[in-house]
């Protein structure tokens, strides 16, 4: 059984990571709305691809470090070492900043020659000039996501909330819709997509540099460099590769999508995955609330109460996730339509992603779990066998079926990603997601919003009664999670809305 005060306290960071989450789907979609409605489907695929480009890139050279810290910082504070923050943050930051300025030397310099392999030569001109762009302001982007990710090992998501949902992921809707107002070119929408990164890791580095200087006030001496440097890179170095292969297995099917088909499909294929995307953001956000919590129960060596927060996690994710992913592949049609003209076309690949996500969901934030146990080496190995079939599966079904056959190899990976993960914490750590609480909700969504997908899909009603339809299932799966809401922990989120006792506030590292 759970102390109540681990709930409240997962209840109160989730909240902040869920509200961060809902405001980064938003701007999500609204950029590419604006791309997507805003510039041609060649130019639009041209971005998305770029972009993809600069996110797996980016993930190379950040080398794991985001989950390192995360992992590490909590474990440093539970332990009585907050002086060893500053020097955990420099022994990280170093070869980032270092291999980022070289990747970025190499991209700007290789982008001709990448360009015409990414998109073909008709496009080639517009995705060498975005390379360039995006190039400048690599570095910039690895320390922002670094910066962002050290708060959240220190305890708090108001960073990540504020600077990255809030901050970033707004400044970069409105960058890129003032370029189409403007009528900018390629280089411009590039340098509109990513220029606000430089805002982010200015707030975000200030922000982490106060948190650092509250939290190393007290306590004993720094643990040496040498030991520091240890501790990190022990965890952190299979996470190097493992972040690159879970960065490739989300982006690099758009890139192949450009590459194997065309950049028209490409802008189709994200526009229908951003939907998905948007569902996935919810579960990161529980992920990111978890991951610094579960890291100093393990520190603490309370198995049992971590793996009790897995399961809350996982019920409550379930609880939100479900009737969002089955709501997505009833209306996809429609939803798709909102991008633009054709758009609809791809609403088979909401439907096969939105269903393949009920299984990954319902598997909880296992993959965290597993991280914050200590065993990055078990999350390598599993990343990199998910995205050789992605990328196998791939090659061969995109020629045949296009973006049906993308989205059928994704579906497949997610599968593979999420199972080898749930085996390995059965097994290794004794912990299991799916609570009769969370198996309750899961059967509840499926008769609430299955239901309603048939009345949708079997019948030829008018939006505004499918609507009605709609607003029937939320109100009675929200009348029996009120009824349920004691064996499903949501009692503990009335921590979030009163005002936080001394007994809630962060306990002081012991000396």
């Amino acid at each position: 059984m759970i102390h109540r005060g681990n709930l409240e306290k997962l209840a109160r960071r989730g909240t902040a990571s869920v509200a961060g989450a809902a405001c980064s789907a938003v701007f999500g979609v609204l950029l590419v709305l604006i791309v997507t409605n805003g510039f041609p489907p060649a130019l639009a695929g041209t971005l998305f691809a770029a972009t993809s480009v600069f996110l797996i890139l980016e993930s190379v050279i950040l080398l794991g470090t985001d989950t390192g810290l995360v992992k590490v910082v909590p474990a440093q504070l539970a332990g009585g070492r907050p002086r060893d923050l500053p020097r955990t943050l420099a022994v990280a930051a170093a070869p980032v900043l270092a291999s980022s300025l070289v990747a970025a030397v190499l991209l700007h310099q290789l982008a001709p020659s990448l360009a015409g392999a990414l998109v073909g030569a008709d496009d080639a001109a517009a995705m060498s000039a975005m390379l360039r762009a995006l190039a400048v302001v690599l570095p910039v982007a690895a320390l922002h996501d670094l910066a962002v990710a050290a708060t959240r090992g220190t305890g708090t998501m108001r960073p990540t909330v504020v600077v990255e949902n809030l901050g970033r992921l707004g400044l970069q809707a409105l960058a890129v819709l003032g370029v189409h107002l403007a009528g900018g070119g390629p280089a411009a929408l590039a340098l509109a997509w990513c220029l606000p990164y430089v805002v982010g890791l200015a707030a975000g580095g200030l922000w982490l540099r106060s948190l650092v200087t509250a939290r190393t006030a007290s306590g004993p001496p720094a643990t040496p460099w040498r030991s520091v440097a240890r501790e990190f890179w022990a965890f952190t170095a299979p996470r190097a590769v493992a972040r690159v292969t879970q960065t490739a297995l989300k982006r690099s099917d758009i890139v192949l999508v450009a590459a194997l088909a065309s950049p028209t499909e490409a802008a189709l294929y994200t526009a229908a995955t951003r939907l998905i995307v948007v569902g996935q953001l919810f579960v990161q956000a529980v992920q990111q609330a978890l991951s610094p919590h579960v890291s100093a129960l393990f520190a603490r060596g309370d198995a049992a109460a971590a793996g009790s927060v897995f399961q809350a996690a996982t019920t409550w994710s379930v609880l939100a996730a479900w009737p969002f992913f089955l709501t997505l592949a009833g209306f996809s049609p429609l939803l798709m339509g909102l991008f633009g003209a054709g758009y609809a076309a791809a609403s088979d690949v909401v439907v096969i992603l939105a269903l393949t996500m009920l299984l990954a969901t319902a598997c909880g934030p296992v993959d965290a779990v597993l991280l914050m146990a200590g065993r990055s080496w078990l999350s390598l190995r599993n990343s990199t066998v998910a995205l050789a079939v992605n990328i196998g599966l791939n090659l061969v079904l995109i020629p045949l079926d296009g973006i049906r056959g993308a989205a059928i190899a994704w579906s497949v990976a997610i599968v593979v990603r999420n199972l080898l993960p749930l085996r390995q914490v059965r097994r290794d750590l004794r912990m299991w997601p799916v609570t009769p609480s969370a198996a309750r909700v899961c059967l509840l969504a499926v008769a609430c919003f299955g239901a309603v997908d048939l009345v949708v899909l079997g019948t030829d009603l008018a939006p505004p009664a499918d609507a009605g339809v709609l607003a029937v299932g939320v109100l009675v799966q929200a009348a029996a999670v009120w009824r349920w809401r004691g064996p499903l922990g949501l009692e503990a989120f009335r921590a979030v809305v009163r005002p936080r006792r001394p007994a809630d506030a962060p306990a002081a590292a012991p000396a």
